[in-house]
């Protein structure tokens, strides 16, 4: 039996071009906001060179990188863009250093107390409780293409199709 999908629930789609890129204070790249709102915060960054996170306290992080490489964190871990986010208080002491030229990275932060969410990396699937979906490269959602970066904002339940990282 086939299914025919709302296109209504795929919702409001983000591009990455209209992002507006904002320099960090220490230098090291520009991070571009997809959404900020009182239970999240969504951006993507470039990380041009090696340095410090900003701190958060009382806020939970996820990270993902989407391209490049870095060496991330006190422990050095080296992460891609085929990596698992990773996930870590806002209020830690956290660094990175791109190897091999800038990396770019999608960005998750849930202040303390607000509705758990997570962030994981899907390669097509239906979704029923997305959030976000953070395209990785060109994709379709329900049929829809959407750009490489763009951020789709579903309403229900969608069909993903293609690499993205997915806030549930």
């Amino acid at each position: 039996m086939t299914q025919t999908r709302n296109m209504a629930t795929v919702g409001a789609v983000v591009p990455a071009a209209a992002l507006v890129a904002v320099p960090w204070a220490n230098g090291g790249g520009v991070t571009r906001v997809i959404a900020d709102r009182a239970d999240l915060r969504l951006s993507l960054a470039t990380i041009a060179q090696a340095g410090p996170f900003s701190r958060f306290p009382g806020v939970t992080r996820h990270f993902a990188l989407v391209a490049g490489q870095v060496v991330f964190g006190p422990h050095g871990l080296v992460l891609d863009a085929g990596c698992d986010p990773v996930v870590f208080s806002g209020g830690d002491a956290v660094d990175a250093t791109p190897l091999g030229g800038p990396a770019l990275a999608f960005n998750l932060m849930v202040p303390d107390g607000a509705p758990r969410v997570r962030l994981e990396r899907f390669h097509g699937r239906d979704m029923v409780d997305a959030l976000a979906i953070f395209a990785c490269e060109a994709i379709t959602v329900d049929g829809l293409t959407v750009t490489a970066h763009d951020t789709v904002f579903p309403t229900g339940p969608v069909r993903l199709s293609g690499p993205a990282l997915v806030v549930r």
